[in-house]
């Protein structure tokens, strides 16, 4: 909930800034002479933003996807163990012979009560 709201708060600067700035304009200038014409601050920084943030799911995804695979194979292989402990726990129970049996005189004593 607190990253949620720092987010938002984050989100908000940022948002109000470029808002506040769209009047001033900058060109950018690469490698090897090139340049752009002038364009608005407020693209430019828009621009950067959303560049960061294909770059962090680029970064994000394949980790994502692995532990959702891993989660997956050992959910599965939790599944098999467990059938496999009721299974054994079936066989015991029909395998196994009473603790306790019953003796003669407790046999007598049950059918006088």
């Amino acid at each position: 909930m607190i990253r949620l709201f720092l987010i938002s708060v984050i989100s908000v600067i940022f948002f109000g800034a470029l808002y506040l700035n769209q009047e001033q304009q900058a060109s950018l200038h690469f490698f090897w002479g090139m340049e752009t014409k002038p364009l608005p601050i407020h693209l430019i920084a828009l621009g950067s933003f959303l560049i960061g943030l294909l770059f962090s799911v680029l970064l994000f995804v394949p980790g994502w996807v692995r532990s959702m695979l891993d989660r997956r194979k050992k959910s599965k292989r939790i599944e098999a163990l467990e059938i496999d402990i009721d299974k054994m726990r079936s066989e015991t129970l029909k395998e196994s012979t009473p603790v306790f049996t019953p003796t003669e005189i407790e046999k007598k004593t049950d059918d006088f009560s």
